[in-house]
């Protein structure tokens, strides 16, 4: 088996990037462990069904760029080889983007009841639309984000293509057997680290 990490990467509304993966072991070449991701992140985007997808939930100046797929040296970490897939998605929602640093966190679960055995990623800034009046993510956003991510990854996961949490603490791989969203957004600080901030100053009267 072959540990793989798939990243995927694109634009937020202020011109930062931002970045989410996970982690898989395959016996896929490296070619094809590329094609299934990016299979994966278009039905993550488009949805299970037409309307559904992510991009049903970003403004149009929050977009997908590029795939991103490596293989790792399951002892070491590190990079063994490389493939990347210029993947363009552009949000459709009608109203404006939450700030850079709001993101919807995607928490995955394996069998151990520790730290080990948890993980997520974090998707981008998602429309003004997507708060309730309370300040929580609505419910559709919710529902139609884990709808599309059953159907990628029923399509991506086989007996010998698993999505795995990776330690890089024990080395270790443990399947992943469950996700979940929850319904608070989450905060991701360096997705605004590389955007210009304007300040208005003033005198002490």
């Amino acid at each position: 088996m072959t540990l793989y990490y798939h990243r995927f990467s694109g634009s937020c509304a202020s011109g930062d990037q931002f970045n989410y993966g996970w982690h898989s072991s395959s016996i896929r070449s490296l070619a094809a462990a590329q094609a299934a991701a990016v299979a994966w992140n278009a039905t993550v985007w488009n949805g299970a069904v037409a309307g559904n997808g992510y991009r049903d939930h970003v403004p149009n100046n929050v977009a997908m760029a590029n795939v991103t797929t490596v293989e790792l040296d399951q002892t070491t970490g590190r990079q063994l080889a490389r493939a990347d897939t210029g993947q363009v998605i552009i949000g459709t929602a009608a109203f404006t983007a939450m700030p850079a640093d709001v993101a919807l966190c995607v928490s995955v679960r394996s069998d151990l009841p520790q730290r080990r055995g948890r993980g997520r990623f974090y998707m981008p800034q998602p429309s003004t639309a997507e708060a309730t009046v309370g300040g929580r993510v609505q419910v559709d956003l919710v529902n139609d984000l884990m709808a599309s991510l059953t159907a990628a990854w029923a399509a991506y996961n086989t007996a010998s293509d698993r999505p795995v949490l990776y330690s890089r603490t024990d080395r270790l791989l443990r399947n992943i057997v469950s996700f979940n969203i929850g319904d608070l957004f989450d905060t991701q600080r360096r997705r605004e680290n590389k955007v210009l901030e304007t300040r208005v100053s003033a005198a002490m009267p």
